[in-house]
């Protein structure tokens, strides 16, 4: 094995590259993150990474909330805009990257009305924890469209998945296979 140097990161890539939308003072915030991650069951916690240095950053970081919105495939070309344009440079990112804003259902936020899901979180802590910060929230509301019951359909969907430098994939769905799982406990 060769040693990795600067991006080790990406050793525990691809990952699903999300939107991130948050509203304050007027302003609409939207943002790709794939540094996306469950932290707790129950109470249901998500917590995002984002750069100090991000214009969302400060519209999350004042609001106290954010909503992750779950984008399939056949949107990945507005979500890699989203991710190349500061909202310092464009007034309405949601327009700029061809999507809808809508009303979040619980919380005051833009959400992206062509999500397949959308998880509405109120930030509970913030972890600064290198050139990214942490935003842990609380699930408040959690909604979906339609290919999802318990799980992803992965008959059907078609997450986006982010591998680095603009690399974009999603998943085979002949790749799929569901193995049943051992009760514990």
């Amino acid at each position: 094995m060769r040693t990795v140097g600067v991006d080790q990161i990406r050793l525990v890539q691809p990952s699903l590259a999300t939107l991130v939308s948050s509203s304050f003072g007027g302003r609409d915030a939207l943002l790709t993150v794939a540094w996306v991650m469950p932290v707790s069951y129950v109470p249901s916690k998500v917590a995002i990474a984002v750069s100090p240095e991000r214009f969302s950053y400060g519209v999350i970081d004042s609001s106290g909330m954010y909503a992750v919105n779950i984008m399939e495939y056949e949107y990945v070309d507005a979500v890699y805009r989203a991710g190349t344009v500061s909202g310092r440079d464009v007034e309405d990112k949601f327009s700029y990257c061809g999507l809808t804003r809508k009303p979040g259902r619980t919380l005051p936020i833009a959400v992206v009305g062509e999500a397949l899901g959308v998880l509405e979180c109120r930030v509970e802590k913030k972890v600064s924890v290198g050139d990214h910060d942490l935003f842990i929230g609380v699930v408040v509301d959690a909604y979906v469209k339609d290919k999802y019951t318990t799980h992803w359909d992965l008959g059907s969907y078609r997450p986006i998945l982010y591998i680095s430098e603009g690399h974009f994939h999603t998943i085979d769905p002949g790749s799929v296979k569901k193995y049943e799982m051992p009760q514990t406990g």
